[in-house]
C-alpha cells in the first residue's frame, strides 16, 4: 500500500473536444466513461498498443484517475414518484427472474437487479464485459413485477438501477441462491453455503463514525465479466466517488462453504482527508450474553456477530467481545503494523442461544480480512460500537486506518482476500483456545467491581493440560483485580476464567487482558474488553 502523486494520460484519442477539466456534471461523467469504453474496444479491435486495449481493474483505475482531476457533482435526484416510494412499495417491487443476465447462456453466475426509490436513492449503471466487448444493461419495466405498487407506467426509461445482486447454486445443484449483494454507497454483502445475510462490508470509507461528518463514496458504475458454463468465480469492477476521493474497486468471488473474495482498491484523492477507512466491516449487536439487560426481550441474544478478532503484525491473536452500551459511544483502537488479519465474527452458533425463528442469528457469516500484496503499513485497527436501543440498524464498524495522512492528489492502493463463512478453525489456529463465552456479573458487596467470567477452548494439542500447570494472566489499566480463580468446565470442555475487577474513580473505561498460559506459552487466544461501570 503506498500514496503518490497521480500522472494521468488521457484515453480519448487525438482531437478530441471534451476534456477531463471540462466535466462539471454526472451525464458528462458517465460520457467520459463511455467514451473510454469505445476507444478500449476500437484499440483492442485494431490491436493499437495502449493501456485501455482490455477490458480489466488498470482500465478501470485510469478512469477513477480521470475523474479525480474533475469537480465534484452529487447524484442527481430520483423523480418523485421514485422518491416517495415507502419500504413496503420497494418491496413489493421485485425483479423478475426471466430476465435474469446470463440466464439464456445456463452460466452458473446470473445478474439480477434492484429498483430504485425511497431510501434506496443511489443510481448505478452495469456494463456487462464479454472478451472486447463491453455492453450496457439498460433499465426496462419488464425486469420488475409491480405487486399492489400504482407506479408501472409512470417509471422514467432511464430510473436505472439502485444496486444489483449476483446468484450461484451456492447450497442445491439446481437453484441459483444469492452469493453478493452490491447496494446503497459501496457497500456489498456477501454469503457462504449455509448462510444467511448479515453483516456487510465496503469498498472504503472516509470519517467514518467521526464528529465530522461521515463521507460515503458511493458507487456508481459496474462492470460484470461473463461466465462460461463451467466457471467456478467471477470478476466485478467498479467506480465508485465521492467530494474528497475516486476510486476502482476489483472483486474476484469463489463461492464456497467458505466464499472468498479477492479485492483490489485504488483511490484517487481531490481533497486531504483524515483517517481514510481500509476493509470496512459494519455489523449489528444489540445485546448478548455479557448484557446485564435484555432490553426486555424474549431471546437471550441478538446480534449479527458476537466480537472482533484481530491478529496482529507481531502475531499475537487479540478477542473482543462486542458490546452496545446504549448510553455512550464506544471506540478502540489497536494500533499495530503490517496486521495479519482482522474480522468480525459470529462465533456462537447455537440456536438456542437467540431462539429466534425468523432471523435465523445462529447462521449470520462471519468476514475475516487478510492483507494481501503489499504490506499495509503502521496504522491501526478501529473498532466502534454506536449505542443503540433496538436490533434494526448496524451500529458496530472494524476497519484499518493508515498512520500516515492522505493529501489531494495522492494515491492510495491496497488489496486483501475476504473470507465470509459460517465455521472457521483457522482463525485463530487450532493450537490456541478461542473464547468461547463472555459473562458479567454483578457483586452485591461492592457496587464498583463486576465479576467476569470466561470460558476458553481447550487447543487441539494440549486439551488436557493440569489445571495447576495453567497460569491466568491478567492485565488492568484503569481497574484494580480483586481477585481470580480457574475451574475446568467438564460439561463445556472447557477452561473457566473468573475474576473481579474495581473500577478507578474517573469517567474512562477500563481496558481488561486475558490470557490462559503455561511456561511453554499461551494457551489461548488474548481476550481484550473495555469496561465502564454504570455506576461511575
Amino acid at each position: 500500500m503506498g500514496c503518490g502523486l497521480f500522472l494521468f494520460g488521457s484515453c480519448f484519442s487525438e482531437g478530441a473536444s471534451v476534456t477531463f477539466a471540462d466535466v462539471h456534471n454526472p451525464f458528462i461523467l458517465s460520457l467520459i466513461i463511455l467514451l473510454c469504453m469505445s476507444t478500449a474496444v476500437l484499440r483492442s479491435r485494431a490491436e493499437t498498443p495502449d493501456v485501455m486495449t482490455v477490458w480489466n481493474f488498470d482500465t478501470a483505475v485510469t478512469m477513477a484517475g480521470a475523474l479525480s482531476l474533475t469537480p465534484y457533482s452529487p447524484p442527481k435526484a430520483l423523480p418523485k414518484v421514485l422518491r416517495n416510494l415507502s419500504y413496503d412499495d420497494l418491496r413489493n417491487i421485485r425483479f423478475a427472474p426471466r430476465e435474469s443476465v446470463w440466464r439464456m447462456e445456463r452460466a452458473p453466475f446470473q445478474l439480477q437487479f434492484f429498483h430504485p426509490g425511497g431510501l434506496q436513492k443511489d443510481r448505478i449503471d452495469v456494463n456487462l464485459v464479454e472478451g472486447e466487448v463491453v455492453t450496457p444493461v439498460e433499465f426496462n419495466t419488464q425486469m420488475f413485477e409491480y405487486k399492489d405498487v400504482e407506479i408501472n407506467g409512470r417509471v422514467p426509461h432511464d430510473a436505472g438501477f439502485s444496486g444489483f445482486r449476483i446468484h450461484y447454486p451456492l447450497n442445491k445443484p439446481d437453484y441459483l441462491d444469492e452469493l453478493i449483494v452490491f447496494q446503497g454507497a459501496s457497500y456489498f454483502r456477501t454469503l457462504a453455503k449455509d448462510a444467511i445475510y448479515g453483516l456487510s462490508s465496503r469498498a472504503f470509507g472516509i470519517r467514518i463514525a467521526e464528529d465530522e461528518r461521515e463521507e460515503f463514496p458511493r458507487f456508481t458504475h459496474f462492470w460484470a465479466e461473463q461466465p462460461d458454463r463451467t466457471a467456478e468465480q467471477i470478476r466485478v469492477w467498479g467506480i465508485f466517488d465521492s467530494e474528497s476521493a475516486v476510486g476502482a474497486a476489483e472483486f474476484l468471488i469463489r463461492p464456497g462453504a467458505t466464499t472468498v473474495v479477492d479485492v483490489r482498491i485504488s483511490v484517487f484523492f481531490r481533497k486531504d482527508v483524515n483517517n481514510p477507512g481500509i476493509a470496512p466491516l459494519t455489523s449489528m449487536f444489540w445485546y448478548g450474553e455479557n448484557t446485564p439487560y435484555k432490553f426486555g426481550d424474549f431471546r437471550p441474544e441478538v446480534h449479527d456477530s458476537d466480537g472482533a478478532l484481530i491478529h496482529t503484525g507481531a502475531g499475537e491473536w487479540l478477542w473482543r467481545p462486542l458490546v452496545n452500551e446504549t448510553n455512550q459511544f464506544r471506540w478502540s483502537s489497536f494500533t499495530d503494523e503490517n496486521p495479519k488479519g482482522f474480522g468480525l465474527f459470529q462465533r456462537d452458533r447455537a440456536f438456542g442461544s437467540y431462539e429466534d425463528l425468523e432471523a435465523l442469528y445462529h447462521l449470520r457469516p462471519s468476514a475475516w480480512v487478510e492483507p494481501s500484496g503489499e504490506a499495509w503499513g503502521k496504522g491501526e485497527l478501529r473498532l466502534v460500537e454506536l449505542p443503540s436501543v433496538f436490533e434494526y440498524g448496524d451500529n458496530v464498524n472494524l476497519f484499518f486506518v493508515p498512520a500516515r495522512q492522505v493529501k489531494a492528489g495522492d494515491r492510495l492502493d491496497f488489496s486483501y482476500r475476504m473470507h465470509w463463512f459460517l465455521d472457521n478453525q483457522d482463525w485463530p489456529p487450532r493450537t490456541l483456545g478461542r473464547t468461547v463465552s463472555t459473562r458479567v456479573s454483578e457483586i452485591s458487596y461492592n457496587r464498583r467491581a463486576m465479576r467476569f467470567i470466561l470460558d476458553f477452548s481447550r487447543p487441539s494439542h494440549n486439551p488436557d493440560v493440569k489445571l495447576e500447570d495453567i497460569r491466568m494472566d491478567l492485565a488492568v489499566d484503569r481497574a484494580r483485580v480483586l481477585g481470580s480463580f480457574l475451574q475446568r468446565n467438564e460439561y463445556a470442555q472447557t477452561w473457566r476464567a473468573f475474576f473481579d475487577v474495581e473500577a478507578a474513580s474517573t469517567n474512562l473505561p477500563a481496558e481488561l487482558r486475558c490470557t490462559l498460559s503455561t511456561g511453554d506459552g499461551p494457551l489461548t487466544e488474548t481476550w481484550v474488553y473495555q469496561w465502564t461501570h454504570p455506576d461511575i
